[in-house]
């Protein structure tokens, strides 16, 4: 149902817009703390320490975050790779 939701928006505006309508505040702010995570770990150019410290993200996130793209198989990363930095 979600992906259908997604698919019917045309921009993003209208993503903006209906977000919050779904997510709590909580969420959204979990959701941006999360791509954060995987775009830095991404690009691989701070520690996980470095991260923690410049965006205010608690180790334990970082931890989960790096665990995740672990356990991701190649065409999942490369996707988060082309979305969050454009390679």
């Amino acid at each position: 149902m979600v992906n259908e939701l997604f698919r019917s928006v045309s921009s993003e505006e209208d993503i903006s817009l209906m977000l919050p309508l779904l997510l709590s505040p909580e969420e959204l702010n979990a959701i941006n703390a999360r791509t954060l995570v995987y775009k830095e770990l991404l690009l691989g150019e701070r520690s996980q320490r470095e991260i923690a410290k410049t965006h205010g993200i608690s180790i334990a996130t970082i931890t989960r975050g790096s665990n995740n793209l672990k356990s991701m198989s190649a065409k999942e990363k490369k996707l988060l790779q082309t979305l969050l930095i454009g390679k």
